[in-house]
């Protein structure tokens, strides 16, 4: 980041006079040695002093400006020094009046500039709501600033670098993702033209560009952008120098670990903590953010564990250093994460919460850290079968970040989508696709057609279509989101996995089972490429693949996947995982499809039994592990517990859901069929 205070430039640089006028009245005369000069009248033509300055007057009026610089503009739209006019000379006519038009105007113009970019300098690395709303407000203002600089005075300095990166961070706080980019690129440009190769304010213009690249999916521009970033600091001597450097590589692996460069993001992670570790030791507070994101790197390549034995590295320092409560924040999350990934969902709700109440007590109520973990929160209520918890979480998510950053902002978008599967879990179909049409629409002002969250919207209004039967518009919109996913990451990547594991499900429902089995087994694949084949993803992979052969009638191969999937799950995650339930609830019916009820209800009892410790009995996992263990007691002819535990299940659904959700409805068939001889009713 920039620095907190203007710096002093170089005196290369410069290109013209303007630019050292400039630079003379913001870094100081002594900068410029001689007279500064003069600017000279364009041509022929004989500017109107009234009738320009006047226009200045409309354009500052038009715009609501911060108090003080809203004054600074005013003195370069009129100023009192164009009544002392010597002898009366008419402003049109006078070529000397002219000249001192021009140059009290770029005067003026430079005070201005000063007081603008002296007053976003004091709120710029800010957060809080106060400033976050001051720098929105200063936005227009910038945009006019630069406008003049490189349009009326053709400004190619510093200055003009400094000013289009504070006008880009003003437009990332409207979401404006696409011009905060063009207004960072020709930034770049300047400062190539302008300053030398290993210059830093260079380094942090490509540094602020390749933050936004990644924002806008243009991972591949992002990692060649912070390899030129490297490229400056190696360069470079000094501390300072490596400590940059040791951060640039945690920024690029980030980038490595979107692509699906697993490994590669390791080594890079691994390499800046060796430069920490050498910089200020093994125990030091500095090495801390590196630890954590190679924890939360293994948490990704499914090594829970080992992530939480790094997490409790972090932690260890941080105490031995006496780091405030408060700012143990990250860590904590991080841990939450870990914990949910370990089944943990209790434990990490706990973790959250505490976040959430030292974050309130220290900010108060709108800072905008609270919506991130108020949205994390959300999404442990949502394992927890919490829903209406994860839904307050998120409207209140909403409301801080609509105020914050306004309601346009890919942030509230994000929020919506998040917000749009809870309602679509709780079963309201119609809602569910408002808030994400309400998502899309932010997007697609905000990004690229491709990019990776609007592929995660489009999926979730798949889900809904699948959801309400509507089977070829669920297919087709996959299609395109599988489409754009290649498009943004290639074919090897986990969410390219992930959405041909949702196209397949959409292709088994309408009945072509072989067609789905195909497109299991490449998501397995391509899971086994990035990940390893002992990866958790694959042992879903195979839970899926045994959920098609179970459809096509092949029971043997059926049973096959579905127990490679729950050995796998057991290897790693231990007897009584949440993640062991699909797949105890896939076998459970598999074993009443063929007719072995008792071994069905082994199976399932046992899967109930992880639902009540882990998430309870008003989860929707236990009402359907009560209905598949309801059918196996129908078909050993129990038929009023069979009736008993259904009728369980139901009440636990009508708790969540509407009255006509698929899962009620099928409930009361079963109901239905209870009053019926056994073997007159087909599974």
């Amino acid at each position: 980041q920039m620095s907190s205070s203007i710096e002093k430039p170089g005196i290369d640089g410069r290109n013209s006079a303007a630019d050292r006028v400039v630079e003379a009245h913001l870094y100081g005369a002594q900068l410029v040695e001689g007279e500064v000069p003069i600017m000279r009248r364009e041509g022929s033509i004989v500017v109107n002093v009234e009738d320009t300055l006047r226009a200045f007057e409309d354009d500052v009026d038009a715009i609501t400006f911060n108090h003080s610089v809203h004054n600074a503009m005013r003195k370069f739209a009129r100023n009192s020094v164009l009544k002392k006019v010597k002898s009366g000379q008419s402003s049109s006519s006078a070529p000397d009046t002219v000249a001192q038009q021009r140059k009290l105007q770029l005067q003026q113009f430079v005070q201005a500039t000063k007081v603008l970019l002296m007053t976003y300098e004091k709120v710029y690395e800010s957060k809080e709501p106060t400033d976050l709303a001051m720098k929105r407000m200063l936005g227009p203002q910038l945009q006019y600033f630069v406008n003049c600089m490189l349009t009326k005075f053709n400004f190619k300095n510093r200055v003009s670098v400094r000013a289009l990166k504070f006008y880009a961070d003003s437009l990332l706080l409207l979401g404006e993702l696409v011009k905060a980019e063009e207004a960072l690129e020709t930034a770049q440009n300047i400062a190539l033209q302008c300053f030398n190769p290993t210059d830093l304010d260079l380094f942090d213009i490509l540094r602020d560009r390749a933050s936004v690249l990644a924002r806008l999916g243009e991972k591949e521009q992002t990692a060649g952008v912070l390899e030129q970033c490297i490229t400056i600091i190696e360069q470079l001597d000094g501390e300072d120098m490596l400590s940059k450097e040791s951060e640039l590589l945690n920024e690029l692996a980030q980038v490595h670990s979107n692509i699906g460069n697993l490994n590669y993001a390791n080594s890079l992670l691994e390499r800046s903590l060796s430069i920490k570790e050498s910089l200020h030791g093994s125990m030091s507070l500095e090495i801390c953010d590196t630890l954590s994101r190679l924890a939360m790197l293994r948490n990704k390549k499914g090594e829970p564990n080992q992530a939480h034995s790094q997490l409790q590295r972090v932690m260890r320092i941080q105490e031995r250093h006496d780091v405030p409560r408060h700012e143990f924040g990250s860590t904590l999350c991080n841990m939450a994460a870990v914990n949910a990934a370990l089944g943990e969902h209790e434990k990490s709700k706990v973790l959250y919460q505490s976040v959430l109440a030292t974050q309130e007590r220290q900010y108060g109520q709108w800072y905008p850290e609270i919506a991130t973990t108020l949205s994390n929160l959300a999404m442990v209520h949502m394992a927890l079968g919490e829903y209406e918890e994860a839904k307050d979480c998120l409207i209140r998510t909403q409301k801080i970040r609509s105020r914050v950053y306004g309601r346009k902002h890919p942030l509230v978008a994000s929020t919506l989508t998040n917000l749009a599967s809870v309602v679509f879990t709780m079963g309201d179909m119609k809602e569910s696709m408002k808030l994400n049409e309400d998502a899309l629409e932010i997007q697609k002002a905000c990004y690229p057609d491709a990019h990776p969250l609007v592929a995660v919207t489009l999926k979730n209004m798949a889900m809904i279509e699948n959801s309400v039967g509507n089977l070829d518009k669920a297919k087709t919109l996959y299609e395109r989101v599988l489409q754009m996913e290649e498009l943004v990451y290639g074919e090897l990547h986990p969410a390219v996995a992930s959405t041909l594991n949702n196209l397949a499900d959409t292709v088994l429902e309408q009945g072509e089972t072989a067609k789905a089995a195909v497109l299991f087994q490449r998501a397995m694949e391509t899971n086994e490429i990035v990940f390893g084949k002992d990866h958790p993803d694959i042992a879903r992979n195979l839970n899926n693949l045994g959920r098609a052969f179970k459809e096509m009638g092949d029971y043997d191969g059926a049973k096959s996947k579905l127990m490679m999937s729950l050995q796998m799950k057991e290897k790693r995650y231990g007897e009584d995982h949440i993640n062991l339930v699909p797949t105890l609830m896939n076998l459970g019916d598999l074993f009443n499809l063929t007719k072995q009820p008792q071994r069905a209800k082994d199976v399932l009892t046992r899967g109930l039994k992880i639902c009540e410790k882990r998430v309870g009995m008003k989860h929707p996992d236990s009402a359907k592990m009560l209905r598949l263990l309801g059918n196996s007691f129908y078909l050993m002819g129990d038929l009023p517990t069979s009736e008993r535990l259904l009728n369980k299940s139901l009440d636990i659904l009508e708790g969540v859901y509407d009255t006509d959700h698929p899962y009620i409805l099928a409930t009361r068939a079963d109901l239905g069929a209870c009053s019926r001889p056994v073997g007159a009713r087909v599974f």
